[in-house]
Formats: C-alpha cells, sequence, structure tokens
C-alpha cells in the first residue's frame, strides 16, 4: 500500500490506472461551454506519439498548484482527482502537500505534480517559494471575498515566474 502512494512509485510504474489513459479528448459537458472547438488530438501529434518511446522522448513531467484562500477546497479537489475521496472535515494544509498523477496520454507516459498549499497568511512565506509555474488559482464560488482575492494570488504566482528569468 505504502508504494502506491509513492511518488516515484506512481511515475515509473509500467502503466497508468485506466481512468488515467487518455486516446482522444473528453467531450465538453456543453460544446457552448468551452472556448476549444478542437475534439481530438491533430494528426501530427497522433503521428509523432506513435512514434516516441519514453527512453527517446524522456519523463514527461507538469506541474499544477492550487492556490487560493482559506477553506476554498483546494485539498478537497486534490484529495477527489488523487484518490476519489472527500472528507467533509475540514483541517487545514500546513506549508506544501504533494501529489503525483500518472497518465498515458497516446500511450506516452506523463506525469501531473500536483501541490496543494496553505492557504493561510503564516504559512504564505514557505507555499510562496513553489508557485514558480502556477496558471491559476482556486476561489470559492459560494464567497464573494475569495472570488475578489483571485487576482491576487494569481499575481503572486507570475510575479514569482517573472522572478525565476529576471
Amino acid at each position: 500500500m505504502l508504494e502506491s502512494r509513492s511518488a516515484v512509485y506512481k511515475m515509473l510504474k509500467d502503466k497508468a490506472h485506466k481512468d488515467r489513459e487518455i486516446e482522444v479528448f473528453p467531450r465538453p459537458y456543453r460544446s457552448d461551454a468551452t472556448p476549444y472547438k478542437q475534439y481530438d488530438f491533430s494528426r501530427i501529434v497522433k503521428e509523432a506519439c506513435s512514434f516516441s518511446r519514453p527512453v527517446m522522448t524522456g519523463l514527461k513531467i507538469s506541474k499544477a498548484i492550487f492556490l487560493g484562500d482559506v477553506a476554498v477546497g483546494k485539498t478537497c479537489l486534490v484529495n477527489r482527482f488523487c484518490h476519489q475521496i472527500f472528507d467533509s472535515n475540514y483541517k487545514a494544509t500546513i506549508g506544501v502537500d504533494f501529489e503525483v498523477e500518472r497518465f498515458d496520454i497516446l500511450q506516452v507516459p506523463f506525469n501531473l505534480q500536483i501541490w496543494d498549499t496553505a492557504g493561510q497568511e503564516r504559512f504564505k512565506c514557505i507555499a510562496s517559494s513553489y508557485y514558480r509555474g502556477a496558471h491559476g488559482c482556486i476561489f470559492d464560488l459560494t464567497s464573494l471575498m475569495s472570488l475578489s482575492h483571485s487576482p491576487q494570488w494569481l499575481e503572486e504566482a507570475l510575479n514569482r515566474e517573472r522572478w525565476r528569468y529576471k
């Protein structure tokens, strides 16, 4: 059980879980609710993936960072996505938690690192060191204050990214 939760184990195992194998784009719930009009991988992408081998292409890794106010549901989303559980008992994240999910996209191995950051002010200095690479933030639709803080969270993440390249 312990080895199956290990990040390294997930990145190196032979195959992704069945629900993490992607051969076609998932259809949107409503076609008028998405800005994307492409419904499948392009022919060029499919051909490139069919010829690639993990040894030749290297380890594919992307990073998702969950940022937002205290108690907006960052950890709940991570737990639901990674462990298929939902715990309604709130426990604050201390610093940063880390998960890895393995995908096979067109049979090419791909790893998604998921960083769950603390929303509390006292942990901001710890969590902000992980902001590099963030491209979004989480807010609670039922809280206007959470929504109003979203641009600030995104700006902090983007500033961290700009600082990286100076």
